[in-house]
């Protein structure tokens, strides 16, 4: 009898042990399994994490050219702000010298017509009439005689 409680207790030992392998067995099963997911999903994430950084590359580019077409843009507004500063000052001062010389026409035209109208009346004027010019031709015949005749009326 003592045999077969040894028998019993090795046999129950042994489903023990066999019970125990197997939830060993199940255990690294999904353990591997999980691992296996895991690597999967970390190698998702590495590709998704090489893809943004591409992306933020490409968009710190775009950004730095954009940051010195803004940089060239406000440095023409300025040229352009100080151009309309300059010319509403010439402007200005057009508009001043236009208004003096204004007043300075009126009061030589008010004294012109006051000083008219106490002189006696003007000599009439002398109209000049042109003279046309005169075109000098050599005779022929090899005589350096020269004649002088009136242009020709065009």
């Amino acid at each position: 009898m003592k045999m077969m409680i040894t028998a019993v207790l090795a046999a129950v030992a042994a489903a023990g042990a066999g019970a125990y392998g197997w939830m060993q067995h199940e255990e690294h099963a999904r353990t591997k399994a999980a691992l296996s997911s895991a690597n999967a999903e970390l190698q998702r994430t590495s590709t998704n994490l090489k893809t943004t950084q591409d992306e933020l590359v490409a968009l710190r580019k775009q950004f730095s050219e954009q940051e010195m077409a803004l940089n060239q843009l406000q440095a023409e507004m300025a040229n352009a702000r100080a151009f309309v500063e300059a010319e509403k000052a010439i402007s200005t001062r057009l508009r001043e010298e236009l208004a003096k010389t204004r007043e300075e026409f009126a009061t030589a035209l008010r004294a012109g017509r006051a000083a008219q109208s106490r002189q006696t009346p003007a000599a009439p004027t002398l109209i000049r009439v042109p003279q046309q010019p005169m075109v000098i031709r050599a005779v022929p015949g090899g005589a350096s005689l020269q004649r002088a005749s009136p242009a020709p009326a065009q």
